[in-house]
């Protein structure tokens, strides 16, 4: 439940969900956040906001249940949710309406210059800065809105999904609030010289041979050749910069020109990352879909050599090893989503989950929600993409919808 109260009412230890002024309005960076000082409270003020609205929390329900996992075997009373907070329909809807136009204005993007037009970024960066002012509300739903479209088109898709977890690393790594929309805008540009590789070779329904690659491997090119004509500032600068350098490695085992990370500029080492992360997450025609846990996992096992360690932990501290929207088995062999945290800005604290499966993988008829005090390796045997459930983006976003009325017992 939310509440509107004036700013001289807050009291530290409350939780702003939102204030009475627009994100462009304030040089506050988030405008979700627990109070934890007079100078939050101060803060506030100096930007000219009177009104604030504030969750109120069911005492009810806002006690954790500590207990030890559950045996396959063990009968006791599965413990009740705490108050959630989850995102409702209607904003479910407006952040899928945000994420398709994004992916239809990029579309159109690509068009133009297929044609020979020149990139029209003002549409472009309209639709990042849309996209920041939704982030803010509630920064924690990055990691899992990127997969709730249904749009299988895999460019433009990946290019959103990248730029939606751009402007959150940003922010995780304390980049100044007004240079996040040029992450947002390098991300969502990373990919542009891909307009001039044959479409033939970017919708192939498999792995590339070596000529094909060939061609590809030219993109990063292609896209400093088109960027690089624009009369933006950032366009021209960052953005060109980025994606001429996005598929650079540690030691010069990238292309096209082989730079070492220390020659690339920081934002780069940064969003080569991410474009890593929501391809594995993603998945491809020839390659199933990886969970976060198991990304995060391949990033830090598999590619630490060739990209920036502290890049990578940035990533890790920003979706946390379980993300809200992430599916698990227990080890009483239950399989649940990840619904929310006690504590949403490091994914910490007690942790609410919805089981969907009984220890025999059995849907349940109705999904339960459990209360955990922690959740890590002691307690999880495995992760699962929500398609090596059988899930659809829609019974993803279905799930995450359910407030505690419709499934606590």
């Amino acid at each position: 439940m939310n509440k509107i109260l004036p700013v001289d009412k807050l009291e530290i230890g409350m939780e702003v969900v939102a204030v009475d002024k627009s994100w462009l309005e304030t040089n506050i960076l988030f405008h979700r956040f627990r109070v934890r000082s007079f100078d939050d409270i101060q803060r506030l003020r100096d930007n000219g906001i009177k009104n604030v609205t504030i969750l109120i929390k069911d005492p009810i329900h806002d006690k954790t249940e500590k207990q030890a996992p559950l045996s396959v075997d063990d009968d006791r009373d599965i413990p009740k949710l705490r108050a959630m907070e989850v995102l409702p329909l209607p904003t479910l809807r407006e952040w899928n309406a945000l994420h398709d136009k994004t992916i239809a204005v990029l579309s159109k993007s690509f068009d133009d210059i297929r044609m020979g037009s020149a990139l029209d970024v003002t549409p472009l960066r309209q639709q990042v800065i849309e996209t920041l002012e939704m982030l803010v509300k509630d920064p924690r739903k990055n990691s899992f809105l990127v997969t709730l479209s249904e749009i299988d088109d895999e460019s433009y898709v990946h290019s959103t999904n990248t730029m939606i977890l751009s402007m959150g690393l940003a922010a995780q790594s304390g980049v100044p609030k007004e240079d996040i929309p040029k992450w947002g805008m390098a991300a969502l540009l990373h990919d542009i010289g891909k307009a001039l590789v044959p479409l033939e070779i970017l919708k192939k329904p498999g792995r590339l041979d070596p000529q094909e690659w060939d061609t590809m491997k030219r993109h990063p090119k292609f896209g400093h050749s088109i960027l690089s004509k624009s009369k933006d500032d950032v366009v021209r600068g960052i953005c060109t910069t980025v994606a001429m350098e996005h598929h650079e490695r540690k030691g010069g085992g990238g292309y096209p020109y082989g730079l070492d990370l220390p020659d690339l500029d920081p934002v780069t080492r940064s969003l080569m990352v991410l474009d890593i992360y929501e391809a594995l997450t993603a998945g491809r025609v020839y390659r199933s879909p990886l969970s976060p846990a198991k990304t995060l996992s391949y990033l830090l096992e598999k590619e630490l050599h060739r990209l920036d360690p502290r890049a990578i932990a940035n990533l890790v501290q920003m979706v946390g090893i379980y993300p809200v929207g992430s599916f698990v088995e227990l080890m009483d062999g239950r399989i649940a989503m990840v619904s929310a945290y006690e504590n949403p800005d490091t994914n910490s604290g007690a942790v609410d989950l919805l089981v969907l499966y009984s220890a025999p993988q059995k849907t349940l008829a109705e999904p339960l929600a459990i209360t955990l005090p922690t959740i890590d390796r002691t307690c999880v045997r495995q992760t699962f993409h929500p398609r090596e459930l059988g899930l659809s983006p829609a019974d993803v976003a279905r799930y995450l919808e359910l407030t505690p009325g419709d499934h606590a017992h």
